[in-house]
């Protein structure tokens, strides 16, 4: 019992760990981004719409990753 507490407390604290994107509108489509359709650049987190716009940004970040709100 007390490894499943273990393994539960762990997995709370790694999901409360990912940050929150720093945009609201994808970077690629100017559209609401959704939920967990994420990339990482340069230490922030950067929400997507869909999955083409996420793979599109991940092709070449450092070309997308001036469109990024600093």
């Amino acid at each position: 019992m007390k490894t499943l507490l273990s393994i539960t407390a762990a997995v709370i604290a790694a999901g409360s760990a990912f940050a929150a994107p720093v945009n609201s509108t994808c970077i690629m489509s100017g559209k609401p981004i959704k939920e967990g359709v994420t990339s990482e650049y340069k230490g922030k987190t950067v929400g997507f719409c869909c999955n083409n716009c996420k793979a599109r940004f991940d092709s070449n970040p450092d070309k997308f990753g001036k469109k990024i709100a600093k």
